[in-house]
C-alpha cells in the first residue's frame, strides 16, 4: 500500500472544492423540489436535482479512486486517537453517502416513473414503476441526505477547530492556493 502523503494535490483539493460547490446546488434544488409521488410530473429542477446527482456520484468515484491510489494523512502526527479515529470515520461516511445516495435516489425515481439523465444524457430506469424496494431506496436516501449534512457540519466544525483553535495547518492543506511545507 502507498503510504500517506502529508500534503494534498492541486487535483485532490479541485475535486474536494467541485464535489463541495455540487453538493451545495445538489441541497437547492433539493429544497426546490417537488413532493415526489406516483404522480409527480418531470419539471425542469427535477431533471437538474437528478443530472447533480449523477455527476457528484461521479467525481466521488474519481476521488475515491484518487483516494485509494494517492492515500494523504487525515490529521497531524500529535492528534488524538479519537481524532484520528472521527476524521477517518466522517470521510468514509461522506464518500459513502455522496456515491451510494444517488443511487438510491436514481432507483427511486426509476420506481416513480421519472427519466433519470444527465444533463440531457438519458440514463437506464434502475427499477421498474411501482418497485418496492425501490419506493424505500427513496426513503434511505432522503435520510442519508440528512445525515450527510449533519457530516457536513461535523467536517466544517472540524476544520475550524483545527485551524482556531489547534492552529496545526491541517484547513490550509485542502485550501487550493496554499502550498504546506513538507
Amino acid at each position: 500500500m502507498t503510504q500517506p502523503s502529508a500534503r494534498y494535490t492541486p487535483f485532490a483539493k479541485a475535486l474536494h472544492w467541485i464535489v463541495a460547490a455540487l453538493v451545495i446546488v445538489q441541497y437547492t434544488t433539493a429544497f426546490l423540489l417537488p413532493h415526489i409521488g406516483r404522480k409527480t410530473a418531470p419539471s425542469d429542477i427535477i431533471s437538474l436535482h437528478f443530472s447533480m446527482g449523477v455527476l457528484i456520484m461521479l467525481v466521488m468515484i474519481v476521488r475515491l479512486a484518487r483516494r485509494l491510489l494517492h492515500p494523504v494523512a487525515l490529521e497531524a502526527g500529535d492528534a488524538a486517537l479519537w481524532e484520528r479515529v472521527l476524521a477517518k470515520a466522517t470521510h468514509w461516511l461522506i464518500y459513502l453517502i455522496l456515491i451510494v445516495s444517488p443511487v438510491l435516489g436514481w432507483a427511486s425515481a426509476s420506481a416513480h416513473s421519472l427519466a433519470v439523465g444527465l444533463f440531457g444524457l438519458p440514463l437506464p430506469a434502475l427499477a421498474a414503476p411501482g418497485t418496492a424496494w425501490a419506493n424505500q431506496a427513496g426513503d434511505i436516501h432522503s435520510t442519508a441526505m440528512w445525515a450527510l449534512l449533519w457530516l457536513i457540519g461535523l467536517h466544517i466544525l472540524a476544520a475550524l477547530y483545527h485551524h482556531l483553535l489547534r492552529r496545526d495547518g491541517t484547513l490550509l492543506r485542502m485550501v487550493p492556493a496554499h502550498h504546506a511545507k513538507n
